[in-house]
Formats: C-alpha cells, sequence, structure tokens
C-alpha cells in the first residue's frame, strides 16, 4: 500500500515537472543589442474555441522608430506554466529584417499569455 502511494506521489509529481511553458526564441542575443520593443500578449479564452492575435513591430506611429534598426533577437516567453498555454510562430520578416510579424495561437479552450520581446541594433 505505501509502495503504491509513493508510486503516484511520484508521477504527480513527475507530470507537474514535464507541464511547461511554450517559449520560443528566435536568433542570438549579443551586449550590442538593445531592447527594440517590448509587448504583453493577452487574449481571454473562448469556450470551445482556438484564439489568435498577432503582432505587427512596427506598426504605424512605431515605424520612424525601426527604420535603422535590424532584428536580431525575439523572444516570445509563454505565461502559462501548466503545459496549456499556447504557440507562437513568426509569420514574416525576423531576424536579419527591420519588421517582424508573429502570431500567437491558443490551445482550445485556453487563452494567450505572452511576453513579446525584440531586440536589435
Amino acid at each position: 500500500m505505501k509502495f503504491s502511494v509513493g508510486l503516484i506521489v511520484l508521477a504527480v509529481f513527475c507530470g507537474v515537472l514535464y507541464a511547461q511553458s511554450h517559449n520560443i526564441q528566435w536568433g542570438n542575443q549579443t551586449h550590442y543589442d538593445r531592447l527594440l520593443h517590448r509587448e504583453f500578449v493577452h487574449k481571454s479564452s473562448k469556450w470551445m474555441q482556438v484564439v489568435t492575435h498577432e503582432v505587427n513591430w512596427p506598426n504605424r506611429t512605431q515605424a520612424a522608430q525601426a527604420r535603422n534598426a535590424t532584428i536580431t533577437y525575439i523572444r516570445a516567453m509563454d505565461q502559462y506554466v501548466n503545459g496549456k498555454g499556447g504557440y507562437a510562430t513568426l509569420r514574416a520578416g525576423g531576424v536579419g529584417f527591420n519588421h517582424t510579424e508573429v502570431r500567437f495561437k491558443s490551445q482550445r479552450s485556453q487563452g494567450i499569455d505572452f511576453i513579446l520581446e525584440i531586440y536589435g541594433h
């Protein structure tokens, strides 16, 4: 009896360790880079639906800032740590360009909660 309870506790503990965020990064950050943009991407869940959100950088108000900047590193950090977070994909531009489009997609019946950071020089 004690042995089986110990195995169940161990299995639950290991399951918690394997539940993870869906963080992703593109490129490499160096000490020459500066933070070009940080955005908190949050969208509430919808019952039995997949939620999406797209971030375009630079947008119209940021175009002057990005004109001479080259992106070297993009990081999307999932704030859900239970394995039920969304996914980020690079749709356009990105590392080596002066623009990017990142698409965030949730799992069914889940929301989106990411921190997006774009670095460059």
